[in-house]
């Protein structure tokens, strides 16, 4: 622009503005050491103090986890200056701020908890009102499980019969014990676990010595006390009834001490059977209200009322230390090799004669209680003994474990 041109014009020509200097140490910016866990920041110019969150999205900005770090209290530095308005006359303040950046304190990052709400709940003496349950969603298993009937020790087959009439008649009570408590039930599984008779010889040292019934006796009363318990759900209850069951060693038909048949050859398999063809030549009396199911393999899984439920007698389980640990062991190999009891959620077996029940591997293993007269053998040998007892419990899909109201009868 010459001499005139700039004289001709009714204002002195716009000067262009210095940028401001900024101090030593105030160029916006993250310096932090992962090392030590601390830092700074310093943010470009600004109108106003940063907010919480504000700093959070400066943090985050320069590739920092603000979840992480976070902004020392009374760490904050302000530096501040006027600064033109671009193509007007006016002027406006700008601040930068700069703070120190350390790493959050993770342990106390959980909020206390309010001890007087709580003392206050735990106080109230009023109960919570009871979930509404349908029946639909529930279904008692009674685990049939080491009858052994003929074994002739301590108190014989008589002994064992007495206890599983008993266990059977409380099963019914307890059913409607369920109902009163507004937990009732619709259908009821009745599971073989095995071993319902000791069979002649073959499966352990004098066995063929201590036997007070022969096999055809064994079985037949084995027939009658599983049609007993039939008969007594369909004339007390209005359940829905499955008759199940699984074949174990005693069942097996032998010679020398090794089976000599096929694996469903057995004789627990054919009590069941017996039993359903009894059932299926009274459909008046049974009619849809009873049905049967065995398997083509040693173990099983079954739907009931949602909840994927295995059984196994158990003797084929190996070797372990523990009962428990065989059992583990055993499952695993089930489930990498897509065996019948892979799915299962509950596993239940029989074969150890005591009760035990793990929640150790995220399912539940139940272990069944015998119902034999023990073991004099068994007992001599490890000092082990365990009561008698009939296991039962409730499946139920709308609970955590899927079981419930478990009982020993």
């Amino acid at each position: 622009m010459g001499l005139a041109d700039a004289l001709a014009q009714a204002a002195p020509p716009a000067r262009p503005q210095r940028p401001v200097d900024v101090p030593k140490g105030w160029e916006p910016g993250v310096r932090y050491s992962a090392a030590k866990g601390e830092g700074t920041i310093v943010t470009d110019a600004l109108a106003g103090e940063p907010t919480a969150a504000i700093w959070a999205e400066l943090i985050a900005d320069w590739g920092l986890d603000a979840t992480l770090l976070e902004i020392v209290d009374g760490s904050i530095e302000l530096i501040g200056w006027d600064s033109p308005i671009k193509g007007t006359d006016q002027r406006q303040r700008l601040k930068r701020y700069k703070a120190r950046l350390r790493r959050r304190d993770v342990s106390n990052s959980i909020g206390r908890a309010d001890i007087e709400a709580l003392c206050r709940q735990a106080m109230k003496r009023k109960p919570r009102k009871a979930p509404v349950i349908d029946v639909v969603d529930r279904a008692l298993v009674v685990a049939f499980s080491d009858w052994q009937l003929g074994k002739g020790e301590g108190d014989g087959t008589a002994g064992t019969v007495d206890r599983i009439i008993a266990s059977i008649d409380a099963t019914v009570a307890r059913i409607a014990e369920l109902k009163r408590m507004k937990r009732p039930v619709g259908a009821v599984y009745l599971v073989g676990m095995g071993d319902l008779v000791e069979q002649c010889g073959g499966h352990y040292p004098s066995q063929a010595f201590t036997t007070d019934l022969n096999r055809r006796e064994q079985m037949r009363i084995a027939r009658r006390l599983v049609l007993r318990a039939v008969d007594l759900l369909v004339d007390r209850t209005d359940c829905r009834i499955v008759l199940t069951g699984v074949a174990g060693n005693h069942g097996e038909n032998r010679e020398d001490g090794k089976a000599i048949t096929d694996p469903t050859d057995n004789d627990d398999l054919a009590v069941i059977e017996q039993v359903a063809e009894v059932m299926a030549s009274n459909s008046d009396r049974y009619g849809d209200r009873v049905s049967s199911f065995l398997p083509s393999m040693l173990s099983m899984c079954l739907d009931i009322a949602g909840v994927p439920v295995g059984f196994a007698h158990g003797h084929k389980a190996g070797s372990g230390a523990t009962p428990e640990a065989k059992l583990a062991k055993w499952w695993t190999g089930q489930v990498m090799g897509y065996q019948p009891v892979a799915d299962a959620r509950i596993l239940v077996t029989g074969h150890y004669h005591h009760l035990a029940l793990s929640e150790s591997t995220g399912r539940t293993w139940m272990q069944c209680p015998a119902m034999d007269p023990g073991s004099g053998w068994w007992t001599e040998s490890t000092g082990q003994s365990s009561p008698s007892g009939m296991l039962t419990f409730v499946a139920d899909a709308t609970t955590a474990r899927g079981w419930t109201d478990l009982a020993v009868l």
